[in-house]
């Protein structure tokens, strides 16, 4: 199974370590890492960010066990994941198999024979009739117009050129082939791609609330590229759709997961760079919702400190 990066990883601290413990871890590595013994590290000064974030979470019991639940979350979700593409990769079973088929199980008895069968479906007919009549008439508006217009029908408008067809056009045969003796070809392929796009809003780096670990989820590093991330299953392959997740206009990468609103769970991990933009393709047919969190990396961590030593010196002025 994939392994899920959390704040216990950046302290070093297993996830039952008591308060004692990840204070006393948080206080190692404060001093291998802390800018002030560090100057001019840019990767001391990444990785103690990251270091401060994870004490603040761990060392509220709130916070710490909204991070548990988080993480039976995600570990739950790729395991089912996982287990889910086993299940779907296995070869099926020989036909030709030596070993007997089990015996048949009894049939039962014919339900049809059976006068409470009668009786319920009865029921089951006058109920629904009533509800039909009552919202017949509680909803008299609910025909479309168009069944109830009056006006008078009128010979179709001709046109220079008729349709050589003779059908609808709203059907498939408008990419029918006529041959030359004006015969109907086979029936077309026409196939349909829901695409959906979304525009990340330009947003700046909140280095309080985005996501700040310079390691994924899985723990492997973010990609240098936007991509898919690296130990997540690519769940509901098929043709049907795609979704593009446009970051363009966001000076920080994204974390995008697609979830499935139907299987209730994430189908799709990905990572997204600033001023790019990742298209989540091959997708079955189903209801996508896509959700993201800006990631503070090296770059955008650098605007983050730059904004807060100008609020600082704005502070200092004003006094």
């Amino acid at each position: 199974m994939a392994k899920i990066h959390t704040h216990y990883d950046n302290l070093k601290v297993s996830r039952h370590a008591p308060q004692e413990v990840i204070r006393a871890s948080y206080k190692a590595l404060s001093q291998k890492y802390h800018p002030d013994k560090n100057p001019g590290d840019e990767k001391s000064a990444r990785i103690m960010a990251v270091v401060n974030t994870a004490y603040n979470v761990l060392s509220d019991p709130v916070r710490r066990k909204e991070h548990d639940e988080w993480i039976a979350a995600e570990e739950w979700e790729v395991e089912w994941l996982e287990s889910s593409n086993a299940k779907e990769g296995q070869p099926r079973k020989n036909a030709d198999n030596w070993e007997g088929q089990p015996p048949p199980k009894p049939r039962r008895k014919r339900l049809w024979r059976d006068p409470r069968w009668w009786l319920g479906m009865s029921g089951c007919f006058v109920a629904g009739a009533v509800v039909a009549v009552l919202t017949i008439e509680q909803q008299p508006n609910i025909i479309p117009s168009a069944l109830a217009w009056g006006g008078i029908a009128h010979d179709p408008v001709k046109t220079g050129r008729p349709d050589a067809l003779g059908v609808d056009a709203s059907s498939d045969d408008w990419a029918r082939r006529i041959g030359p003796d004006g015969a109907k070809g086979p029936p077309p392929e026409v196939r349909a791609l829901a695409v959906t796009q979304l525009a990340v809003p330009a947003r700046a780096p909140d280095c309080s609330t985005d996501l700040q670990t310079l390691a994924s989820p899985s723990g492997d590093p973010w990609p240098l590229e936007s991509s898919y991330l690296p130990g997540y299953p690519v769940g509901n392959e098929g043709t049907e759709m795609q979704v593009v997740v446009d970051n363009s206009a966001n000076a920080a990468p994204v974390f995008v997961k697609l979830y499935d609103l139907d299987r209730r769970a994430n189908v799709r991990h990905a990572f997204v760079q600033q001023r790019s933009n990742f298209t989540f393709d091959k997708l079955a047919a189903g209801k996508y919702e896509v959700r993201y969190q800006n990631v503070v990396d090296g770059a955008s961590k650098s605007e983050c400190d730059g904004r807060h030593t100008a609020l600082r010196q704005a502070a200092a002025d004003m006094q």
